[in-house]
C-alpha cells in the first residue's frame, strides 16, 4: 500500500523523479501578470498590472525582481476619500517543483510601495471647513509578501499573493503664512491579488 501510494506521488506533474534532469524552468526570463486585488476595508478593488524579472539562482530556487502598478479607492468613512495610485518595488526569493506539464512554486519577500493620493473635491472642501487641513497625502513605506502559484506548459501562470504594508495618511494644516504642522495615521493595506501571466525566455 505504502509502495503505491509513494508511487502515484512520483507520477504526480509536481513531483518529477529528477527534478534537476527534468528541471524546465529558464535561466532568465520576464514575468507579465495582469490581476485585481481585492478589498480590503479601506482600498476597494482595483487592477494591477507587473512586470518581473526572474533568475534560476540555485534548484530549486528563483531570485525575482518585480515592479507592480496598483489603482483603487479610498471608500473608508475614516479617512478621506479619493484615488489611490501605488507603484511597488519588491524583491522575493521562490521555491518551486515541476516539470513541463505543471511547476508550483511558494516564497516571499519584502516590498517598497510608493503612492499617489488624488481627494476627491468635497473630501478636501470638508477638511477645509472644518479642520483646516490644506492636503492629505499617504506615505511611501516597507512591507512584506507571500506568493504562491502555478505554471502551465511553461510559459503560462496563475499566481495569488498577499502584500502586508502599513503607510500613514499624512494631514497637513497651514496654521500661518509659513508654518505646517502635520499629523500620522496609520493605516493597514493587506491586498490580496489574483493574477494570470505570461513568461517570456530571456536565457535558456
Amino acid at each position: 500500500m505504502h509502495a503505491l501510494l509513494l508511487a502515484t506521488m512520483l507520477s504526480l506533474p509536481l513531483y518529477p523523479l529528477n527534478p534537476v534532469q527534468q528541471d524546465t524552468l529558464s535561466f532568465m526570463s520576464l514575468h507579465i501578470t495582469g490581476g485585481v486585488d481585492g478589498p480590503n476595508g479601506i482600498l476597494s478593488a482595483g487592477p494591477e498590472l507587473s512586470a518581473k524579472y526572474e533568475m534560476l539562482f540555485y534548484h530549486p530556487l528563483i531570485l525575482r525582481a518585480a515592479f507592480d502598478y496598483r489603482f483603487g479607492q479610498v471608500n473608508s468613512v475614516l479617512y478621506p476619500q479619493g484615488s489611490l495610485r501605488a507603484g511597488t518595488f519588491s524583491a522575493e526569493v521562490l521555491y518551486y517543483r515541476g516539470t513541463k506539464r505543471m511547476t508550483g512554486y511558494i516564497g516571499g519577500g519584502i516590498v517598497f510601495a510608493r503612492h499617489s493620493f488624488d481627494m476627491r473635491e468635497h473630501a478636501a472642501d470638508s477638511l477645509v471647513r472644518s479642520e483646516g487641513i490644506t492636503n492629505v497625502e499617504v506615505s511611501n513605506v516597507v512591507g512584506y509578501r507571500i506568493t504562491t502559484g502555478l505554471r502551465f506548459r511553461h510559459n503560462f501562470s496563475l499566481e495569488i499573493s498577499v502584500t502586508d504594508i502599513r503607510p500613514d495618511f499624512l494631514y497637513i494644516t497651514r496654521t500661518s503664512s509659513d508654518r505646517y504642522t502635520l499629523v500620522r495615521k496609520q493605516v493597514r493595506f493587506n491586498d490580496f491579488r489574483v493574477s494570470f501571466g505570461y513568461l517570456f525566455t530571456l536565457k535558456m
